[in-house]
């Protein structure tokens, strides 16, 4: 096999990996249960369980045939720059940002949400959610766009981060996607920074226990 086709069949092998993401999405969607998932506050759960259970796998198959998207590695000094760069984007924020109201919809939209329900979508949101997602966009996304545009880097990160805000379709304030832009851009910062997912998945993790911090306060201290 050339280089050529080689480098196709690893920008198709991402592409595909990152439809399979969109595919488990819509068919969750679609299941006669998603209004029950949603009331009992097991959405986002589920979603996350069965994109875990499916993306991780594929990234471990990939990852023994290609050596293109690694892990690398999860060094102090890079965590430390890259955690005051994402606080001190999230502390911009917070002057123009507005309130969401999806995620109290998935723990009720109550004062004092069920423990159990804080804690599974916590754990969905804080844990899973950015493994899945920095292996579907900042792996298998900007891996098939780099891969096509070797010399335009940032204009994948870019493109990278539109379509990763633009699928976060449950936010519906123009201000939450230009943040999410902001977001996903500072993570393809850090995964070409480190070399590698680690970073981008700390970085993640930190960003979304922050926005959920609060739940958890009201519900298991307050």
């Amino acid at each position: 096999m050339n280089q050529q086709t080689d480098k196709a069949t690893d920008a198709l092998l991402c592409t595909g990996f990152c439809l399979i993401w969109y595919a488990i999405t819509l068919i969750v969607g679609m299941l006669p249960l998603h209004a029950v998932l949603t009331e009992s506050g097991l959405l986002m759960p589920v979603l996350c369980l069965l994109e875990f259970g499916v993306l991780v796998p594929l990234y471990r198959w990939y990852s023994r045939h290609y050596a293109t998207i690694p892990m690398g590695e999860l060094r102090v000094r890079g965590l430390i720059i890259f955690s005051l760069l994402l606080l001190a984007l999230i502390f911009t924020q917070s002057f123009w940002l507005l309130q969401e109201s999806w995620t109290a919809t998935q723990l009720d939209g109550g004062a004092q949400p069920a423990p159990w329900r804080t804690l599974a979508f916590s754990l969905a949101v804080i844990v899973l959610a950015p493994v899945v997602e920095e292996i579907v966009f900042r792996g298998f996304l900007l891996q098939a766009l780099i891969t096509a545009l070797p010399e335009q880097r940032f204009a994948c990160a870019l493109l990278t981060s539109l379509i990763f805000a633009g699928l976060h379709t449950q936010y519906v304030h123009l201000q939450t996607l230009i943040a999410l832009t902001a977001l996903s851009l500072l993570l393809c910062l850090a995964r070409f920074y480190s070399g590698g997912l680690k970073l981008p998945i700390a970085l993640h993790m930190l960003n979304n226990f922050i926005g959920v911090a609060p739940w958890l306060w009201v519900t298991f201290f307050h």
